[in-house]
């Protein structure tokens, strides 16, 4: 079959052919491909940057909270009830303070002491805290793996090195209604921390953790104490209710 004479003409009056048709139509195509793919870029980038800060290992910082000057709620921070042989009633009263100085730090809280006698029970919270685990050396620390002491164990942690040593504590925290003594909300909170444990001469001391857990300065104990205790004032505040901030005698002001 001979070729058709007038498309000829047609492609050449154009001034190109079906294949250069073809491949210009695939280069616009290309840059439009490129250009919705920057776009999308673009809007997943923004969405990055919008997202909210995590803070490592769950921390959040009285600093970086948001600023409050509402209405307070009133709590009565309980002593600590003490649930392991490695916690004394010192340490016990230092966690209270040190959880009842964070909970001021939030500037939500009123903090009240318990009626005496008869008294008729003002309409508020009492935070109940029981301390279920102490463990400053939980593993290669002064005493071994697992604080035994033995032989066998201090030479497995000399192999392990003092990076292998864990300090932890748990918290029991419990949200109490003052006057019904219902529990509202209950949640274990833990914190740890893994590290060497710096010679006493190199530590620094910290006057706010107190005199009994002050031999804890620069140590990851005092990093497990102070995860737990950020984390149990986070919790408290998240779950106590509206009504407890109206701020009135009887919670309806």
């Amino acid at each position: 079959m001979g070729s058709n004479p007038d498309a000829s003409n047609e492609w050449d009056k154009a001034g190109e052919s079906p294949a250069l048709c073809f491949m210009d139509k695939m280069k616009r195509n290309s840059i439009l491909i490129l250009v919705l793919a920057v776009l999308i870029c673009g809007a997943c980038g923004c969405a990055l940057i919008n997202k909210p800060i995590e803070f490592a290992g769950g921390i959040i910082n009285t600093t970086f909270s948001a600023p409050y000057s509402g209405p307070k709620a009133k709590v009565i921070i309980a002593d600590f009830e003490v649930m392991t042989p490695k916690a004394t009633t010192e340490i016990s009263s230092n966690l209270r303070d040190l959880l009842t100085a964070e909970i001021l730090k939030s500037k939500r809280f009123q903090i009240v002491s318990l009626p005496q006698g008869d008294a008729e029970k003002p309409f508020g919270l009492i935070i109940a805290t029981k301390l279920l685990d102490f463990e400053p050396y939980s593993s290669g620390g002064k005493s071994g793996i697992g604080g035994g002491g033995s032989a066998a164990s201090g030479a497995l942690g000399s192999l392990l090195g003092a990076g292998f040593n864990k300090a932890y504590i748990t918290l029991n925290i419990r949200i109490v209604d003052l006057r019904t003594s219902k529990i509202l909300f209950s949640e274990r909170i833990s914190g740890q921390a893994t590290g060497d444990h710096p010679h006493e001469k190199n530590r620094k001391r910290d006057n706010n953790l107190g005199q009994a857990l002050a031999i804890y300065a620069g140590t990851s104990m005092e990093e497990a104490i102070n995860k737990s205790i950020s984390e149990a004032v986070k919790y408290i505040i998240q779950k106590v209710p509206a009504e407890y901030y109206k701020g009135g005698e009887d919670g309806k002001t």
